[in-house]
This record gives structure tokens, C-alpha cells and sequence, in this order.
């Protein structure tokens, strides 16, 4: 497997900018400066295959989220350190990525 990492300068993403943007992410809450998403899947086995899906992409990515789980819960936290905290259009990118991915593991309604 080739892991090339690609890194991009990220951009600030905030205000009226951010709030037009989450349209596109309704499950995605911003909770002091970053991009929040709690997801539960139906058990062990089906976590742990969207978190080694998901560590795969941040990495190539060279972008790397913050992530509590526990049995089949997942509170994914996603922001820009080298930006001091805040949100940016590669958080976004992220977030948009790992929607898709659980879209694949789950039936939301």
C-alpha cells in the first residue's frame, strides 16, 4: 500500500462562512471551536472497522482528530491546532469524508 501524506496550508473556516458550510453536514455540531459528531453503530466490530477506516484517511491526510469511543460509541472532534483551535476548511473536508463513512456503516434516520 502507497501512503503518501498530503499536507495542504489550512484555511479558517468561521462565521457566516461555517454556519453556510455545516448545511452540508446537519449531524455536525461546532461545540467550542470544533467540528463535534457523536455516532452509535450496532456493535464492536462494526466501531472498529470505521475507526481504522477513518485513522487511514487522517493520516494520509496528515490531519489528525480527536476520537473517544467506547464499545459501539464514537464522539469524533475534529479543529486545526496549527490554526489555534479553530475550525478550517480541511476540518470540513474531514468531516464530509467521514460522514460518507458512516453513512456506510449505518441506517441513520
Amino acid at each position: 500500500m502507497y501512503n503518501k501524506i498530503v499536507r495542504t496550508a489550512p484555511v479558517v473556516v468561521e462565521g457566516a462562512n461555517l454556519v453556510e458550510k455545516l448545511v452540508l453536514l446537519p449531524r455536525w455540531k461546532v461545540l467550542q471551536n470544533q467540528l463535534v459528531r457523536e455516532v452509535q453503530f450496532k456493535d464492536f466490530e462494526t466501531t472498529w472497522a470505521f475507526l481504522t477506516q477513518i485513522s487511514m484517511r487522517s493520516h494520509l491526510w496528515g490531519h489528525h482528530p480527536t476520537i473517544t469511543t467506547n464499545y459501539n460509541y464514537v464522539k469524533l472532534q475534529l479543529c486545526t491546532h496549527e490554526l489555534h483551535e479553530k475550525v478550517s476548511d480541511i476540518d470540513l473536508k474531514l468531516a464530509k469524508r467521514f460522514e460518507q463513512y458512516i453513512e456506510s456503516y449505518t441506517q441513520e434516520e
